[in-house]
Parts: structure tokens; sequence; C-alpha cells
């Protein structure tokens, strides 16, 4: 069997197991989420799956699990090694040895469908060719995150209430629900429905449902791991960047102080001025000019496949959240979190002095475009 289904598997019973200790109240600490490396794809690709825990689940029969599959992944990709499987990763690195290491924690989401499975297999596949990485290198730099798919509530409902519990603390503090705010309420529409499934009236958009606290569940992890920057890639976005991933922690390093957050597809939408620009190589090693753009203008784009977030940008949009909601979430953070708007209600008016911004006309969050498009 296959090392990532075999994977797959086992985090999905821990999940079960999980999730029917929190049901019948032996569990009262409130859930947290761990990352664990349980998994390897196709033979050469071996990921992080993350997945809840709860505080009084016992270790001794994770620890036991995730062994087993860890042996087994050791013991294919060494048998592959030997039968000379695995292909040549330093033809790639060769012509990029001047690049700075990828050093960035990336974040894939998957909601572990068969289909969604296929598009992670191609999406670490691409990755391997596209950057260069070694396994071992992928190993520790990609953790295969859980989306959400809205149409399985109740079932993974656990997940969208990790995605916002810190905004639901921030709206109380503000003396709001999150009933009363808009997209937030979703989740807590459901709850009200004697299935606990989606309600009837949002059905139609839980493709976009879904993608929102998908997202929102990969800032919540990434707050609590402490990290000052990730990559957040859907399980399809390796295949969209544009930007070659040997120029990837380059453009990395090179945001600005002030950046929020980096767009690494839209092509040759440019998104606003060009603040910086050096010479890089493609994917197959062609010399290419790299530019790095400030993204504040509307452009009619689409998508949320890769990005870059920094912890202010969790702060930023959790702290907008907690007072205004949300909306479906590549349109909303692209065409009014990132742009200069006219509508106050999508500024910083409003919602009263804050240390990050002040009221005015501002975008909420600083952002940025690096693209190889001129």
């Amino acid at each position: 069997m296959d090392s990532l289904a075999i994977a797959k598997r086992r985090a999905r019973a821990e999940h079960e197991t999980i999730r029917a200790e929190t049901t019948s109240g032996r569990a009262k600490a409130s859930s947290r989420f761990t990352a664990a490396a349980i998994g390897a794809t196709l033979g050469f690709c071996a990921v992080a799956y993350a997945m809840f825990d709860v505080a009084d689940v016992k270790n001794a029969v994770r620890t036991a699990a995730l062994g087993a599959v860890k042996r087994e992944v050791e013991r294919r990709v060494t048998k592959e090694r030997r039968a000379g499987v695995l292909p040549g990763l330093g033809g790639q690195k060769a012509f990029a040895r001047d690049a700075p290491a990828m050093r960035t924690p990336i974040f894939m989401i998957s909601v572990g469908t068969t289909g969604d499975d296929a598009h992670m297999k191609m999406s670490l596949e691409k990755l391997r060719d596209r950057s260069g990485l070694t396994p071992e290198e992928i190993a520790s730099l990609v953790t295969v995150s859980p989306g959400v798919d809205a149409t399985a509530w109740p079932n993974n409902a656990n997940l969208a209430d990790f995605a916002v519990k810190d905004v639901r603390k921030m709206a109380k503090e503000n003396g709001k629900t999150l009933m009363e705010l808009p997209w937030l309420q979703i989740l807590d529409l459901a709850k009200q429905q004697p299935d606990g499934k989606l309600p009837t009236e949002w059905r139609r958009l839980s493709h976009h449902v879904g993608c929102l606290y998908a997202h929102l569940f990969q800032w919540q992890l990434i707050k609590e791991k402490g990290l000052k920057k990730a990559m957040i890639v859907e399980s399809d976005g390796v295949g969209a960047s544009d930007l070659p991933f040997v120029e990837l922690q380059r453009a990395i390093d090179r945001m600005p102080a002030d950046a929020d957050v980096l767009f690494t597809s839209f092509g040759n939408f440019h998104g606003g001025d060009l603040i910086d620009q050096w010479n890089g190589h493609g994917d197959d090693g062609t010399p290419v000019p790299v530019h790095l753009y400030k993204w504040d203008q509307f452009t009619p784009v689409a998508g949320l496949q890769a990005y870059v977030i920094t912890d202010s940008f969790v702060r930023k949009v959790q702290e907008f959240m907690s007072h205004k909601g949300a909306d479906m979430v590549d349109a909303w953070l692209i065409g009014k979190m990132c742009v200069v708007g006219k509508d106050k209600d999508w500024n910083m008016r409003g919602l009263g002095e804050t240390q990050f911004m002040p009221p005015g006309s501002k975008p909420i969050l600083n952002c940025y475009h690096a693209t190889t498009w001129s």
C-alpha cells in the first residue's frame, strides 16, 4: 500500500479516536493542534501531516502508530534509493547554488478526498522538480495540513472551531459574537441546525465556505506555532505559482519590513508599483529577471493558490475579523484588504484607533507580489 495512504489511514483513525474522546466528555481540556511527521508520497517525498490532539489522549498509542509509519517510510525510501528509483536532485540545485537555501515552512492544504490526494501528490512532485529540494528537506519544511470540507459538517466542524477560536475570543472582548460577523457566523448557524450540517441557504456556496475556514485554519495554526513567516499552498498551488521556487526564499528575504503578505501567482498582473528586482533563475536554470511589486491596486484576479504570510498578517486580519467579519477569502484579501478602498467598511474607519493602522483610507494589509513577469 502507498505510504501516503497508510499514513492517512492511521491519521484518520487517530482523528476519529480524538473526536470520540471529545464527544464522550472525557476530554475536558481545550483542543490544541500539533504537527506530526507521518508520511511519504511517491516513494521520495516525506511530509508532515497535521492532526488535532486532545490533552488526555494517551501519547503511547500515538507514538507507536507514528513510529510504525516512520519505519515503513524509511524502509521504502532506503529500498528505492538502493534500486536507483529516486531521481538525482542535484541537477536543479547546481544552477542555483547562489540562491538562499529554502528555510521558510510550507503548509499544504489537503481536504483528504481521493481527488485532493492526487492533487497533493502532484504538488509534492512538482515541488521537488521545481525547487530541487531533497526528500529530507521536503520532510523538514512541508506540513500537509487539513482543509475544511463544509459539506461534511458536523464531522469535521472541530477544524472550523480551531480556525476561529482566537477571533471568537477577540469578538467577545469587543462585545460581539460570531453570529454578528459576516461569514464567520456560518459555523454557529450550522451548530443551530438539528443535524449540525451547513444551512441550506449556504450550501450552494459550500466550496467558498470551506475555502475560507481552511485558510483561517492555517493562519491560526501558524500563529500557534509562533512562526514569523510561512508559505501557504493549496493542493494544486505549486503549479500555479509563477515565481520560480529556486527564487522563493530570496523573494521572502527581500520582502519589505512592513510586508504582511507576498503573493507568488497572478502572472503578469502587477498589482502596484515596482519596488525591487534582481537577476534570478527559472525552474530550468534559464536566467530570468525577478520583480517585486507592491499590491495595492484593484486587480481582477481570483484564487489564493500560493502566498507567504507574516505574523503581522495574522494579527491584523484577526483583529479586523473580530470587528467586521470576512467574505470569500480570495476576493476579500486580494480585492479588499490589500487595496486602497473607497468603502469605509473595508478600511479602519469605525474600528477606533489601533496600534497597527489608524483610521483612514489606507489598505488594511501591506501586500506584495513577486513574479518573473515584467
